[in-house]
Parts: structure tokens; C-alpha cells; sequence
């Protein structure tokens, strides 16, 4: 067993799958101080998936924000790459809807409205997700969105094109599906209004049989209207789901809309803990490591527990 395994059995207590991100295994687990549960992705480490791991870890080193799950640590082997992040014991909504059915529109005006101001405030630091989908959208335990797997995650600049053709096939826009350069945020958007269909239906607006009738479906933009939607909720969608980057609404015109409950978020500015504090706990043999990597950001006191106390092996 590698030094770095020891230290997250050392920390952790690994307990069962809970899921499969775009490029790892999600497992449970405990911090066996605290018995705080966790959430652990485990990636592995070789050349193919080396870009991908370092940007999906700087990534979530800086978000701080209530709906998108929160890092706690990475540690990193020769092998594996270990992502620490809060538990959302609520599921995801993909398995919600399958278990319970469509959303009604009360409830999926809620969600919605917490996804948008999660995907805002990542689309202001010009950070793009390119994977939103059901699987992805976790509840917790008091039914808030937690957005995550930032796998396929990009950073751009305003007014820059992205060419790498990534994330789920029933969920890509249609200049994804057509290999064209495409506005990551515009693509972002394109996702949710299939996601939003998806909670609000039971079922996907251009799943067919096959890949490329799927493909041929979503360049025509041509779905089914369900007779239970509301005339706004129509009205909505078929505003997000338009062919046409140039005429897809941004976020801040969605949250305008009639339909949508719009979150007021404020994300704190002061950040928690000092990561010189961190290298110092590191120095004095804590069994963090210099590739075990604490998230910023203000939490509540088990979790500071989690992140700052030395740990007996």
C-alpha cells in the first residue's frame, strides 16, 4: 500500500459505491474523527487523465457556493487521485424522478432556481461545467441542489470558442453534436433546458435508438410538448432549447423569466482556512501531505475538525 493510501485509510473509512463520475468510481465514507461523512472520488492517475485531474482539482479548490459540492481534500498517489468532498444523502435527480416520478412544477421551479445560481456564479468566473445533467445534480439532506463532477470542466474567456466535443450525448447542443466550435456558456445553458425537460416530463426530449438519430433529433430542435406543461414552463424551454447559439437566453435572462424562482445567493468573501496554516500543519506531522489539498471557504465545525486536526494512524 502506497504512503498516500495509508494516509486516506488512515483518515477514512471507505464503506460502499455510491456512483461513477466521468472519469471515477464515487465511494462513501467516514472521517474516523469526526464520523463526518463524506463522499469519495476516486481517479486513476495516468497520462491520459493527468489534464483533466489538475483542472477539476484547481477548479474546485475555488468554488465556494452553496448549491455546488464542497472540497474538503485531495490526495494523491502515484496511482490514484482521491477527491474528499461533502456527502448529499438526498441522490441524484436522475434516480429521484425514475423513482418518483416527474417533478411537479412547484418543486422543479426550486431546483432549478438553485442550479442556475450555481451555474451563474461559475459562468462569472468563466468556469464551464460541459457534463450538467440529472447524475450530476445531487440533493442534500434538506432537499438543496449540490452540482457536481466538474470531470469534463473548462475555463474560458468571454468570446472564446471551445472545440473538444465532450459530456453526455442526449444532453449536447446542437453545434456540440455538429463538431463545431462552440460558447461553452451558451452549451451550458442548452444542457439545463434538457435537464429541466427531463425532472419536468420523465423522460428525454431527443433520446431515440440509436446515436445518430439521437444526433439527427437534437440538430432539428424538434421534441414533444407534454399536455401537462404549463404554458410558461413552454414557453421557457422552448426559449433554451433554440438551435441557434446566438439566440439562446444567458442565465441572467432566464432568471427574468416568469416561470423561474430566481436564488438570491451571497457567496462569502473571506475564505477559511489560511492554506499557510495548512503547509504549517503538514510541517508538524499532520498526515496531510503537500498533495493533500484543503478547500477554502468558511465550515461548520466538524469540518473544520475534519480539515485541520492531525490525525493518530
Amino acid at each position: 500500500m502506497t504512503y498516500e493510501n495509508k494516509i486516506l485509510k488512515s483518515q477514512y473509512q471507505v464503506l460502499l459505491p455510491i456512483g461513477q463520475g466521468a472519469f471515477g468510481c464515487v465511494r462513501l465514507g467516514y472521517h474516523r474523527l469526526t464520523g463526518t461523512l463524506v463522499a469519495i472520488k476516486t481517479v486513476e492517475n495516468n497520462k491520459k487523465n493527468l489534464r483533466w485531474i489538475f483542472t477539476e482539482k484547481a477548479i474546485l479548490e475555488k468554488l465556494e457556493h452553496p448549491y455546488i459540492i464542497r472540497l474538503y481534500q485531495v490526495i494523491i498517489s502515484e496511482r490514484e487521485v482521491h477527491y474528499v468532498t461533502e456527502f448529499a444523502p438526498g441522490g441524484n435527480l436522475f434516480r429521484i424522478v425514475k423513482d418518483n416520478g416527474r417533478m411537479q412544477e412547484g418543486e422543479a421551479k426550486k431546483v432549478l432556481g438553485q442550479i442556475l445560481a450555481a451555474i451563474k456564479y461559475c459562468h462569472n468566473l468563466d468556469v464551464v461545467h460541459r457534463d450538467l445533467k440529472p447524475q450530476n445534480i445531487l440533493l442534500d439532506g434538506e432537499g438543496n441542489v449540490k452540482v457536481i463532477d466538474f470531470g469534463l470542466v473548462a475555463q474560458t474567456r468571454s468570446g472564446t470558442k471551445l472545440t473538444r466535443c465532450c459530456g453526455t450525448k442526449a444532453f449536447n447542443a446542437p453545434e456540440l453534436v455538429q463538431r463545431q466550435p462552440y460558447d461553452g456558456k451558451k452549451a451550458d445553458i442548452w444542457s439545463l433546458g434538457v435537464l429541466l425537460y427531463y425532472i419536468t416530463s420523465d423522460y428525454l426530449p431527443f433520446k431515440e435508438q440509436t446515436i445518430k438519430e439521437t444526433e439527427a433529433k437534437i440538430i432539428t430542435g424538434i421534441y414533444h410538448v407534454p399536455d401537462h406543461f404549463s404554458s410558461p414552463l413552454e414557453n421557457l424551454i422552448f426559449q433554451i432549447l433554440n438551435v441557434m447559439p446566438e439566440r439562446k437566453p444567458s442565465i441572467e435572462d432566464l432568471e427574468k423569466h416568469a416561470w423561474v424562482k430566481k436564488c438570491e445567493i451571497k457567496v462569502p468573501s473571506e475564505t477559511y482556512p489560511d492554506l499557510k496554516i495548512v503547509d504549517m500543519l503538514c510541517d508538524f506531522g499532520s498526515h496531510q501531505t503537500h498533495n493533500s489539498i484543503i478547500s477554502k471557504g468558511k465550515k461548520p465545525k466538524l469540518k473544520r475538525q475534519l480539515e485541520l486536526r492531525p490525525l493518530e494512524a
